[in-house]
């Protein structure tokens, strides 16, 4: 959507008393590091967006693989008119910049300060932990801050940059931990919004945080983790991505694999020995070693490690154990989120197909047959779509969702069934959902229904973070969340309140997950 190309000086110094305005003037927002300056939307001059605000040191140098620093401080009054550096990443086919220098974070919120306190809403990307930035296309916040909502939309440090663990790291922290840097960005964002939201209008004391895919993922742990106690009051967590195979210990090795702290070496040992590196001084050459180069060399996808700071335990241990952060919450799937990450032609041959099961499964393989298992070849791809939607999805959301309510924390499950207009082939297709949360549709490929869905999501999302509960008058009653049955609300041609999403399923991925988690590493396929 196209601003208008008159800056102004947004919000209200946070020591200072309220300034005059007209109409051809705004007001001074002085955050903590120094005063900004954003635009006023096109069609709403109400709305001002502050683009790119840095919110962290810029993490570069002997920064590189720690945690996030305080930003320092400007002079005058910094022209946030532009989006931030997105943050490096393999397969940059979106538009830049990119930079390891990527730490912004973006505000939609009132021109004029407001004469309430607002509820702010968070949004943490999706992209695997490896790619994605805080403001693509889908994600403008310009129609959420219309219904009286601050949006936040942050970026945080991704694949090598954001989740190396390496022993010589490790050393090196005062907490005996590395790995998860891209996660402690999270938190010292939202220490920014607790510290500075007031500014923009909004309430510190009303925070949900709110993200899709890896961003649901990060919604997970930030939930599971003590560091970020305190500063949400609020969780939504939109399909978000849960293979346990993506958790390792720092030192021990488990039933997926080798610890976090191992994979680490072996990645920095191959690139040490391509740029020459010598032993004794391996953080000095790691953070001396250009940007991109480190880009090329080691893999993107590490491990979210259990490190005893950020996660004293797993995360699934510290939710079974009722340890996590208490507070309302949503969340939910989509019908089709393995047709994202299935090719069309999977596997050559029935047997192939159960073979690999076999792999993946070998334990119970039996009776994951019995549920993932096909007679004839048409029907693979169809299985391996649902296999990876229970299995990454479905059952580790219906898992949060028991120990949130075990915990007495509100809860309420959804289930996203519309098939995407934009790729129909794809039907209701990870991240499907995220346009008709923040009403971004593309008006050409869309009817009067999608509309509706993306009228109601809205709603119900910005509802949610006003007051704790989705449900508002005139809406379709959303049950709450309970145990006994799996209650969920259906969001698809029409809104309906449903039960037992793919309970069998994830009955038996419940046992075999378990058994994963509990199995000795010795017995990793």
């Amino acid at each position: 959507m196209k601003r208008m190309a008159l800056w102004l000086v947004c919000g209200a110094a946070l020591w200072l008393p309220p300034l005059a305005v007209d109409a051809a003037q705004s007001r001074t927002v002085r955050t903590e590091s120094g005063s900004i300056s954003g635009e006023l939307l096109e069609d709403d001059s109400s709305i001002c967006v502050f683009k790119g605000i840095p919110y962290a040191a810029p993490p570069v140098g002997a920064l590189r693989w720690k945690p996030p620093q305080t930003v320092e401080p400007w002079k005058g009054v910094r022209e946030c008119n532009q989006f931030g550096n997105k943050c490096l990443q393999k397969g940059r086919k979106r538009p830049g910049p990119f930079s390891e220098d990527c730490l912004f974070l973006n505000v939609w919120a009132p021109a004029r300060q407001p004469a309430e306190k607002l509820p702010v809403m968070v949004w943490i990307h999706g992209g695997g932990l490896t790619q994605g930035s805080a403001h693509e296309g889908g994600y403008m916040g310009d129609e959420i801050a219309k219904r009286d909502v601050i949006l936040v939309s942050i970026n945080y440090r991704l694949g090598a940059f954001g989740f190396l663990s390496h022993p010589a790291l490790t050393a090196e922290s005062e907490h005996g931990s590395s790995g998860n840097y891209g996660i402690l960005d999270q938190i010292h964002a939202l220490k920014w919004v607790r510290d500075n939201i007031a500014a923009f209008g909004g309430d510190p004391e009303n925070v949900t945080i709110f993200g899709e895919s890896a961003g649901g993922t990060s919604v997970y742990l930030l939930v599971a983790s003590p560091l970020a106690n305190g500063l949400f009051h609020k969780a939504i967590l939109q399909s978000a991505w849960i293979d346990p195979k993506i958790f390792r210990d720092l030192k021990k090795p488990s039933y997926y694999g080798p610890s976090a702290e191992e994979v680490g070496v072996t990645e920095v040992s191959k690139l040490l020995d391509e740029t020459g590196g010598e032993a004794g001084n391996t953080l000095e050459q790691l953070r001396a070693i250009p940007a991109e180069q480190v880009l090329e060399k080691l893999k993107p996808r590490l491990p979210v490690v259990r490190e005893g700071w950020l996660l004293p335990d797993f995360p699934s241990v510290i939710y079974a154990a009722g340890k996590h952060n208490r507070v309302p919450t949503i969340a939910g799937t989509n019908r089709d989120e393995g047709t994202m990450f299935t090719p069309a032609k999977v596997h050559e041959s029935v047997e192939e197909h159960r073979e690999a099961i076999g792999r993946r499964f070998p334990e119970q393989v039996g009776e994951v047959l019995e549920l993932y298992g096909v007679d004839d070849e048409s029907s693979i791809r169809d299985s391996v779509v649902q296999e990876i939607t229970d299995v990454w999805f479905v059952r580790p959301t219906r898992e949060y969702l028991r120990a949130m309510q075990a915990g007495e924390s509100p809860a309420w499950m959804y289930h996203f069934t519309r098939n995407s207009r934009s790729w129909p082939w794809l039907k209701a297709a990870h991240a499907a959902e995220i346009p008709y949360v923040f009403n971004t549709l593309n008006e050409t490929k869309i009817d009067d229904v999608d509309r509706a869905i993306a009228s109601a999501m809205i709603r119900y999302w910005t509802q949610f973070a006003r007051s704790g509960d989705p449900n508002a008058e005139g809406m379709v009653a959303w049950p709450a969340y309970d145990q006994k049955n799996d209650q969920h609300l259906e969001i698809g041609d029409e809104l309906k309140p449903d039960q037992g999403l793919r309970a069998e399923a994830c009955d038996l991925m419940d046992r075999v997950i378990d058994f994963q988690r509990q199995a000795k590493p010795e017995t990793t396929k």
